[in-house]
């Protein structure tokens, strides 16, 4: 922990031990404010331990539903939330909770937890990988080469002809980067993709039909989407290839591919999208606006507010690499 951060949970844990994020909690300037949680995905096994950045455990999410409870947080649905903080009318300490992707973990995991409470929930899904069960191709690729606990990794038959090291994300993305290569260049389906992946299991002596079985690192499919839409969970925008061309044409047809998927598996049209791995650049707004889209929302750290462009809203990235105290700073509004 650097010295800067260590200060920042000092002074953090002495403002809570003296009352004060309960006090400033209540203030106006938290009332004006709202906090949009992004959730990425909830732990069926170890992924949480992988990739801590992303995935939390679902004992830690209930956890953080009971802080939002605690500090009479007013849990709204996202459509309702971006209104009301338009018109100046968001209730007391507003929160709107999202989850991007649309893992089959969200399904597995956290919405019995979300029933429990009672609270709204927002699903940017991501429609390609929902008619294959099959794991995200790149990212199953980053967890075995975690899970194997190598150090570092050469696959000739898979275009990496020189051992390369592996012994942390950074380092295992590169790899993941040249595989990805070596599978487009060939212009490699879904399911060819996951045929390199299950042999590359099968190098690293993970089983993977197991990795398949429980799910890990796939996408609901488009039955179980139908299933919690019904259920009341809002499905929005996420492209339906997970990815954010910067050509014009390509750009709508990822939106519009995606929305033609939402409508199909849930009967609603999709209005709200959020920006594929946070990637977003100042030609995309308009190009949204044309698409009849009413938000967009970013991975940037912060609380929405009027003066917020509705097609760069922050967000509060959640996850196992974020500490209680930070969570309660920004619910309370003593940050942000």
């Amino acid at each position: 922990m650097t010295i800067k951060k260590s200060l920042k949970t000092v002074t953090l844990s002495l403002l809570r031990k003296t009352g004060s994020f309960s006090v400033i909690s209540k203030l106006k300037r938290r009332q004006n404010k709202l906090l949009i949680l992004c959730y990425h995905g909830i732990a069926l096994q170890d992924e949480h331990e992988w990739l801590g950045q992303m995935y939390i455990t679902p004992d830690r999410f209930r956890h953080r539903l009971e802080m939002l409870k605690s500090y009479g947080a007013n849990v709204v649905p996202l459509n309702e939330g971006i209104e009301r903080l338009r018109s100046h009318s968001l209730p007391p300490r507003s929160v709107v909770i999202t989850f991007d992707d649309g893992f089959h973990d969200f399904y597995r995991h956290a919405v019995p937890i979300l029933r429990t409470f009672g609270y709204p929930c927002t699903v940017y899904l991501s429609t390609h990988y929902c008619e294959y069960r099959v794991p995200v191709f790149n990212l199953v690729v980053n967890y075995m080469l975690w899970k194997s606990g190598n150090v570092d990794f050469d696959f000739p038959a898979i275009g990496i002809e020189k051992s390369m090291p592996v012994r942390d994300y950074g380092e295992r993305t590169k790899v993941v980067q040249s595989i990805m290569h070596w599978t487009h260049t060939r212009k490699m389906t879904t399911l060819e993709k996951d045929q390199v992946a299950h042999e590359l299991a099968s190098r690293l002596r993970i089983d993977y039909d197991d990795l398949i079985r429980c799910r890990l690192l796939q996408i609901m499919s488009s039955s179980e989407v139908s299933a919690i839409a019904r259920g009341g969970v809002r499905i929005e925008l996420h492209t339906h290839r997970h990815r954010a061309p910067r050509d014009r044409d390509l750009f709508v047809r990822e939106v519009r591919d995606n929305r033609a998927r939402i409508r199909e598996y849930t009967g609603s049209e999709a209005l709200h999208f959020c920006y594929p791995s946070g990637d977003y650049a100042s030609e995309f707004l308009p190009w949204l606006r044309d698409l009849g889209v009413k938000s967009a929302t970013t991975c940037e750290l912060g609380l929405a507010t009027q003066a917020s462009d509705p097609l760069l809203l922050p967000r509060f990235l959640d996850a196992t690499n974020v500490g209680e105290i930070d969570f309660e700073s920004w619910l309370c509004g003593v940050r942000g």
